[in-house]
């Protein structure tokens, strides 16, 4: 029984038809006796300084709501908010007026009959009129649900399309009742008070149109459905403003019951509005932590799965790399023994391969410890042109065919630069770059190594210039991320290992097509210090 209860409460909750019976239908029943009560005029006859007070008190309300709703507003980006919070705003400084007049001439019965109602009519028209445009043109951009982006975008037309005319609305709601306020002080409109009928205020009728529109519109455009109690406070404070207008509407004479009870349910609405924002608040902090500890679990999940990631894969790269140097040594003495030139094809093939692989997982390794940061340098000082001229020895060894493009280099100063740097992972930078270059370059033309002293004389660039096909505008911007590469052949991991290791040195790398467009030229910068150049020139 219990639980059949639960849910149906639950889906009165969520329900349109529930929603209302439990915060208009249930209000309106007790607000329905305070009416009825309110038609004896003479029930609750007060002062002119009770007045005072009690709107008084309603403009302090209202100010504290403006600044809560457009802060809100300003928070989450929510127009719906804002206007709410304008309205309050506009009507607080109305109401403002209407006290500060209302004390000064308290003594002035026959001024202030026709004063206080038009004041009253003119704060609450704006505000019944802001409630009316944020619940019929921006309560789709008061969720604050997560959306897709093709909401936001449709979001986004909606707004450009109704933002002027919603501005236009404005700036006439506010200058309609502006000057009904300030023009009370002079003029008397007709028929704002009539004494021979029952319906004393007949103006209370458009604002109490207003809010009923508000009210309609709150669960036509589904507003409702929103979990935040800050929606459920709109709607009960709505409900009061109705039975507010009503019962304003029958007030013949400033004081009487029907005037001060409206004035008590204004003051009650406001009381509601600033109750849910700020449960609202707490509410939202709330979730925010719980999406934050949530984020925070996903957090440590992902850097967990992240160390299982880069453990296995540390470990396939040294189990994968600890045959390929026996297969190497093997092929290198069957290949010394062998004279069969079809074998030794074979055999290349084989000796191509494993060195494939085994660069491979020298590079997957490398990596790991980069993001692992453990990455060792063991620097000392080095002749940079002997580095890179034991790199070129290498290379023209390996040159057993004429198809190879030829490498020229120039060393400027010719006797070498001393620099302080890991001898294996200058060289390493030295064969990327290399590789990169002859991958690209057809055996007909050249490749070109320079090393030059920059003219503050504290840096070395060393280039590497090819003239094969350059690089293409899509690889350009990420061409030091991780599997970027416009080769068939390459993982993309070579030119970020080599960003890194050159970066931990003091320098710097880079890469750019040549202006003839002919090829594509990598550059990288060593720091050097003056009294370790090597003076011959």
């Amino acid at each position: 029984m219990k639980s059949n209860l639960t849910s149906l409460f639950s889906y009165w909750g969520h329900n349109r038809e529930g929603h209302i019976f439990k915060y208009v239908i249930l209000p309106s029943i007790f607000l329905t006796i305070i009416a009825l009560v309110s038609v004896n005029s003479h029930l609750w006859v007060a002062s002119a300084i009770h007045h005072f007070y009690i709107e008084l008190f309603g403009t302090l309300l209202g100010g504290i709501l403006a600044f809560y709703y457009i802060s809100r507003a300003q928070t989450l980006n929510d127009k719906f908010s804002l206007f709410i919070g304008i309205g309050f705003l506009v009507t607080a400084l109305i109401d403002f007026l209407h006290v500060l007049v209302s004390y000064i001439y308290m003594d002035n019965s026959i001024f202030l009959k026709y004063f206080i109602p038009q004041t009253w009519f003119a704060g609450r028209l704006f505000l019944s009129a802001m409630l009316a445009i944020a619940m019929i043109k921006y309560s789709f951009f008061s969720s604050i649900t997560p959306v897709t982006k093709q909401q936001i975008s449709s979001k986004l037309n909606i707004e450009d399309k109704i933002s002027k005319p919603l501005l236009f609305y404005l700036i006439i709601v506010t200058l309609f009742a502006s000057s009904v306020a300030v023009s009370s002080l002079f003029v008397v409109f007709p028929f704002s008070v009539i004494d021979n009928i029952p319906l004393h205020r007949p103006y209370e009728i458009f604002p109490l149109v207003l809010f009923s529109l508000s009210l309609y519109y709150f669960y036509k455009n589904k507003i409702y459905k929103n979990k935040d109690v800050f929606y459920t406070s709109i709607i009960v404070s709505i409900v009061f403003d109705i039975f507010g207008q009503i019962i304003m509407s029958y007030s013949g004479h400033h004081f009487d019951t029907g005037h001060n009870m409206a004035h008590v349910l204004k003051d009650a609405s406001y009381f509601i509005n600033i109750i849910g924002l700020a449960l609202s608040g707490i509410q939202y902090n709330t979730r925010l932590k719980e999406t934050n500890e949530i984020l925070r679990i996903q957090y440590e999940k992902v850097k967990e799965s992240e160390k299982m990631k880069d453990e296995f894969i540390n470990i396939a790269a040294h189990e994968l790399r600890t045959p390929i140097q026996p297969i190497l040594g093997l092929t290198d003495i069957m290949y010394s023994k062998i004279k069969d030139e079809e074998q030794r094809e074979l055999l290349d093939v084989i000796i191509r391969n494993a060195k494939r692989l085994k660069r491979l997982t020298d590079n997957v390794l490398d990596v790991t410890k980069i993001e692992s940061q453990s990455l060792v340098f063991n620097k000392e000082k080095l002749n940079l042109n002997s580095v890179i001229s034991d790199v070129l020895k290498e290379y023209v060894n390996q040159n057993i065919s004429e198809e190879m493009p030829k490498i020229v280099y120039d060393f400027k100063p010719k006797n070498g630069i001393m620099v302080e740097a890991d001898k294996d992972r200058l060289s390493q930078v030295i064969h990327n770059l290399l590789d990169n270059a002859l991958k690209f370059t057809l055996y007909n033309q050249m490749i070109f190594v320079n090393v030059a002293l920059n003219k503050d004389k504290e840096q070395v660039t060393v280039s590497v210039k090819d003239t094969g096909e350059g690089i293409s505008k899509e690889i350009l911007p990420d061409l030091f991320s991780k599997f970027k590469t416009h080769s068939n052949t390459g993982t993309g991991l070579g030119l970020y290992i080599c960003k890194n290791i050159i970066e931990s040195h003091g320098g710097r790398i880079w890469g750019e097509n040549n202006y003839d467009g002919k090829g594509a030229t990598f550059r990288f910068t060593l720091p050097i210090k003056r009294e370790v150049i090597n003076p011959l020139q």
